[in-house]
């Protein structure tokens, strides 16, 4: 059994879909494998891997999560199944960099400025059930938060616009709930049913972070949720 962690999702997702103010991790690289197996190890060039974009193997895109799932401490992308054997047939696109900017914790009061813009994955609560008798499968209901903090005079340039502080909070609350809603298909099969919680908070000025906040809470779907055949 393969466990998948449903933050370690929303996070792949967003670092795809969402652009980096700073730029932090959007370089693109692919490799190419030859096939026959499950296991391909990935060798940036520089820094380490950030997101998975594509995956095609004979030149027909994979799955996510249904053909092949991340082993993110590794750096490596495993099939469920082996793969059709030919030489360089499995091309592997993927961001790289040496930081990045989205993550499944929170960020630390010892980071410094330039650790920022930054967003965090949280679960904060949900609900689940059988979709039927026995041993069926369990339905779940998850709740995520998701953390933006931004500096104070940090401005950044966006499309010839110039935001800061809780304006770029905002900004990026916004473009991340655009995300959700065009390409909810990505989590899927692993996640899927995209429900907001509201519109984005605003949670003013953390004297401890020394940052601005702001929160967006969506609720996903999921079938037995962190277990993956």
């Amino acid at each position: 059994m393969v466990f998948i962690s449903p933050k370690n999702v929303i996070v792949d997702f967003l670092r795809r879909r969402l652009t980096d103010p700073r730029s932090r991790a959007e370089t693109s690289q692919t490799e190419e494998f030859d096939g026959g197996s499950t296991d391909f190890q990935l060798t940036p060039t520089a820094g380490t891997m950030s997101c998975i974009v594509s995956v095609t193997v004979d030149g027909t895109a994979q799955v996510k999560y249904e053909d092949y799932w991340i082993d993110w401490q590794n750096q490596k992308v495993i099939f469920y199944s082996n793969t059709a054997a030919g030489t360089n047939n499995v091309d592997i696109t993927y961001k790289r960099g040496t930081t990045n900017w989205i993550y499944p914790d929170k960020a630390k009061v010892s980071l410094s400025k330039t650790s920022f813009p930054r967003m965090n994955v949280l679960v904060v609560g949900g609900s689940g059930g059988r979709m039927g008798q026995y041993n069926s499968d369990i339905e779940s209901a998850i709740h995520f938060q998701i953390d933006i903090w931004t500096k104070e005079n940090q401005p950044q340039t966006i499309d010839g616009v110039k935001y800061e502080g809780d304006k770029l909070a905002e900004y990026l609350a916004h473009q991340l709930m655009a995300a959700f809603r065009s390409y909810e298909n990505d989590l899927h099969p692993e996640l899927y049913n995209y429900t907001p919680v509201g519109i984005p908070r605003d949670m003013g000025f953390s004297t401890e972070l020394e940052c601005f906040h702001s929160i967006v809470e969506v609720e996903l779907k999921g079938i037995n949720v962190s277990e993956s055949n």
